[in-house]
């Protein structure tokens, strides 16, 4: 194999990850790996790392000496959760300290979290001893989404005097300072000031009297849903992290956030499906399958509840054939409309709308709803079934289903959601296979049932 380029070779004007790159680095990975360290000399971090997640594990253990030295931390912490743990596990652990050294110890700590088994103690080794205090924060934390790199100040400073600091070589600063934070003597938080700000004021003027005292920050043990709002409250770019006592330990940043809630929503959406946010896309078959298997035999017993209740009527259904026509359509309606309740829920609960003092409020505005968009939707259904089948009293009973299963929607849409708030449990993931099973058992049931009294 071709030996890789050397990690200090000046790395050449950057160009985006094609097909076209992509096909070049296959094919050559297939012989002896010739011209893959000039590709990765031209590609952003990002863009290495998307081109990780597109090889499957052989060709990335081929990949992975061909990397920048200069970039590799920012590769790691840029791949997916299963790329991250095959990079940390193959590479040998100076390499993996020197790419933890090029990034921000949140980061560092980010993709630690990740690791699991003998990979996640190699990780842990490669830590400095302050980022280890990091991993110590418990998940969903303030704590554990701050950086420990903190642009500081004594409060006896002058503008000037950061401003001649600045000048200064400094060994653990931010990427980028937004923000310059102020302390007492003992490290206590006592005011910050915007770079921004700092810039366009006179260098004799002291820190004490322009600065910012109630500056927003975060305890080690504060919620993270509870520092995004404040994020998003205040259109915030940073903020400070502090202990009980008040002393600064760290700071979360927009970016931060930014990744949390993506991480987040893309969580929800895989659990929704009962998929792991961490499973490979080129895992083998078996994990794939054994990981998929149980959500699927779930929702093979929804649907068997569902047959039962459509076997309880089956003479109904064979005296009447329009029925097996019909009822598909008052269960996918109610399906339909407990979406739109519950996705209007879930959001109201994400954004700390929906409260115990408005709560009732709420289900009755959506009974409302439910009821006002049934009553419609059943004389439009009752008209069709009548014009279609010359039976009157089918289209009375199509349209009394209607009503009810959208009523019935409208209550477990809203009440589902909120009840498994209630219980600690996240809403966005279980409630639409509850919220299925209910409106598919209850809409052959209202439906069949009452054709069963009404016309048979």
């Amino acid at each position: 194999m071709t030996a890789p380029a050397d990690p200090k070779q000046a790395r050449h004007d950057v160009q985006p990850l094609t097909d076209s790159l992509y096909k070049e680095v296959w094919d050559a990975l297939k012989t002896e790996g010739e011209g893959v360290s000039d590709v990765l000399l031209t590609l952003h971090p990002s863009d290495i790392a998307a081109l990780i997640d597109r090889l499957p594990p052989e060709k990335r253990e081929l990949l992975v000496p061909y990397i920048p030295k200069d970039v590799l931390g920012d590769v790691i912490a840029e791949t997916s959760d299963a790329a991250q743990e095959s990079l940390v596990e193959q590479l040998p652990n100076k390499d993996l300290k020197t790419a933890f050294k090029q990034l921000d110890s949140d980061d560092v700590v980010d993709i630690v979290q990740n690791m699991e088994g003998d990979v996640a103690e190699k990780a842990i080794k490669a830590l400095s001893k302050e980022e280890k205090q990091l991993v110590k924060y418990e998940d969903d934390t303030a704590g554990s989404l701050m950086q420990l790199e903190v642009y500081k100040v004594p409060l006896n400073w002058s503008v000037g005097d950061v401003m001649d600091d600045f000048q200064k070589p400094h060994d653990s600063l931010p990427d980028n300072i937004h923000s310059v934070f102020i302390t007492s003597p003992d490290n206590v938080l006592v005011g910050s000031i915007s770079l921004s700000r700092l810039v366009r004021l006179k260098a004799k003027e002291k820190l004490l009297e322009v600065m910012r005292q109630n500056t927003y920050r975060s305890l080690t043990g504060e919620n993270v849903d509870d520092v995004i709002e404040k994020f998003e409250k205040y259109d915030l770019i940073d903020c400070a992290v502090v202990d009980e006592a008040g002393r600064l330990v760290g700071m979360i940043t927009i970016d931060d956030v930014i990744d949390e809630v993506e991480e987040r929503h893309e969580k929800e959406q895989l659990r929704s499906a009962g998929l792991n946010e961490s499973q490979d896309v080129f895992a083998p078959v078996a994990d794939i399958t054994k990981q998929r298997l149980p959500w699927l035999i779930v929702n093979l017993f929804t649907a068997v509840l569902a047959s039962m209740v459509i076997a309880l009527f089956e003479e109904q259904i064979a005296t009447l054939v329009a029925l097996a026509v019909l009822m598909p359509i008052v269960a996918s309606m109610g399906g339909n409309a407990g979406t739109q309740t519950l996705t209007v829920t879930v959001r109201a609960i994400g954004m700390g709308q929906v409260t115990w003092q408005n709560a009732f409020m709420l289900l009755k505005k959506e009974l409302t709803v439910g009821s006002f968009n049934g009553l419609l939707l059943a004389f439009l259904l009752a008209i069709g079934a009548w014009v279609v089948y010359g039976n009157f009293m089918l289209g009375v009973v199509i349209a009394l289903s209607t009503i009810i299963v959208h009523v019935l929607a409208a209550v477990a849409g809203y009440v589902i959601p909120v009840t498994l708030n209630k219980l600690g449990k996240d809403p966005a993931i279980s409630s639409g296979v509850l919220l299925t099973t209910i409106t598919d058992v209850g809409g052959f049931f209202a439906f069949l049932g009452l054709a069963a009294i009404l016309l048979l």
